[in-house]
């Protein structure tokens, strides 16, 4: 795999996390974009594998007080960002935490903030469509990606269905919100939603979007983004298809792969109820 240096940085700083986190790595999931390359490696696609920050999703079910996450974060070297759940590392490389919002323990829409008490206030964000992930997920070894750093941490990775189902509900969030901030929409997240599609078996992701329906939900998540793709993923023109297209550098392939894929999973699911 060919890996980008911010790649290799966003890993380090992700492995300096795992690290400070200590026993609460057993209630983070590995989500974004490092955990999609987890899946799908550096595909046939000719832009490489990037990212330059990493994604957990806190299971904040049996989380313990012990130790307190935002001092231990403190201790490994990492500041509070701008926003909640964000952390700062070495290198100025981010680390997101976020909580879903059932179990951020406030009712209150503006919130942004998970209420993880007795954990400091702001050291997760609240963050919509991760609900699969939490269920959809199996255990793996995340390693350096530098040959100097020996570090492997084994923690849940989300399953390629829930990340699909991830990306799908942020691109759509963030398309709504295009006319006053067109720069949240990201063309990468589109990219990765259709490695997924090119890299995982059809079977495989009906196995993850069934796994989603033993939680309710996990399962209202995995609808809406179903929906999504049928919305936006189903034509040339489509928005995710196009987001996609641009961010592969003007692929011609990359349109018409995407709804092709899209449009074999959405048949294959018709028998998922």
């Amino acid at each position: 795999m060919t890996v980008a240096p911010e790649y290799v940085a966003a890993r380090t700083v992700l492995l300096d996390a795992l690290e400070a986190l200590g026993p609460h790595r057993d209630n983070v999931v590995l989500v974004g974009a490092q955990a999609v390359y987890h899946h799908t490696g550096e595909s046939s696609l000719n832009v490489p594998v990037m990212t330059t920050d990493a994604d957990l999703a806190l299971d904040t079910r049996l989380l313990s007080d012990d130790p307190e996450i935002g001092a231990s974060l403190r201790n490994a070297g990492f500041v509070p960002g701008p926003n909640p759940g964000r952390w700062i590392g070495a290198g100025g490389v981010a680390v997101d935490l976020m909580v879903v919002p059932h179990q951020a323990n406030t009712h209150k829409r503006s919130a942004r903030s998970a209420r993880i008490s007795p954990h400091e206030a702001k050291t997760a964000r609240i963050t919509a469509g991760l609900e699969p992930a939490l269920v959809d997920c199996q255990r793996a070894e995340i390693r350096a990606l530098s040959i100097e750093d020996r570090r492997r941490f084994t923690i849940r990775v989300a399953g390629p269905a829930a990340l699909l189902v991830a990306k799908a509900i942020k691109l759509d969030e963030r398309l709504a919100q295009v006319d006053h901030r067109p720069d949240r929409v990201k063309e990468k997240d589109a990219l990765d939603a259709f490695r997924i599609l090119q890299s995982v078996e059809t079977e495989a992701l009906v196995a993850g979007f069934r796994s989603h329906l033993a939680d309710e939900e996990a399962a209202r998540s995995s609808k809406q983004g179903i929906e999504i793709l049928r919305t936006h993923a189903t034509s040339v023109g489509g928005q995710l298809p196009q987001l996609a297209a641009r961010a592969a550098l003007g692929n011609t392939v990359v349109a018409p792969s995407f709804v092709a894929l899209t449009e074999a999973l959405l048949a294959a699911l018709q028998e998922v109820s």
